[in-house]
């Protein structure tokens, strides 16, 4: 019911079903119509997988995906919006995107289920501290939104095994 995964994956199924509709204006035509009505209800906080438009035009992806999802979550690299948008409208249940990195545990930041927006990668999480800190050389500056994501809290790793060095390389201040 929960699905954990990657862009690549969720582009992949874009593309797959973009080009099956492709040669059929019928079949693009409703897909578009559905795509267009489902979006407009996401947008409302209606996520839902039982409209007669599921039936009809998303109960094969649905069903691909096990016919129990419940929820999906990507990370790893940004998500196009269009992509996004199709997933939340096919699948019919929150898809969120997340930022995070392995010496976080993962998750630093995540998107809430009914938040309807793309192009971010949520809230910061409860456990975590996060500060933007300025990179000279590489004309990189917080004042305007660029720079080192620096994180701080109790899901962030203590250092690597046995290699100081290294820890001391990666955690500071």
């Amino acid at each position: 019911t929960i699905f954990l995964t990657v862009p690549r994956l969720l582009n992949r199924m874009y593309d797959t079903v973009m080009s099956k509709v492709h040669g059929s204006w019928i079949s693009k035509g409703l897909l578009y119509l559905a795509l267009y009505r489902k979006q407009g209800e996401v947008e409302r906080g209606l996520i839902r997988n039982n409209s007669i438009l599921d039936y009809i035009v998303f109960s094969k992806i649905q069903q691909q995906m096990g016919g129990r999802l419940r929820i999906c979550m990507t990370g790893s690299a940004p998500l196009a919006g269009k992509v996004l948008n199709f997933c939340r409208c096919a699948f019919g249940c929150p898809v969120l995107e997340g930022y995070g990195q392995t010496e976080c545990t993962a998750a630093v930041t995540a998107q809430v289920p009914g938040e309807p927006g793309v192009g971010h990668v949520g809230s910061v999480l409860p456990c975590n501290y996060v500060k933007l800190v300025d990179v000279p050389d590489m004309d990189y500056f917080a004042k305007d939104n660029k720079g080192e994501i620096c994180v701080k809290g109790a899901n962030v790793f203590l250092g690597y095994y046995k290699d100081e060095e290294k820890t001391k390389e990666t955690i500071d201040k």
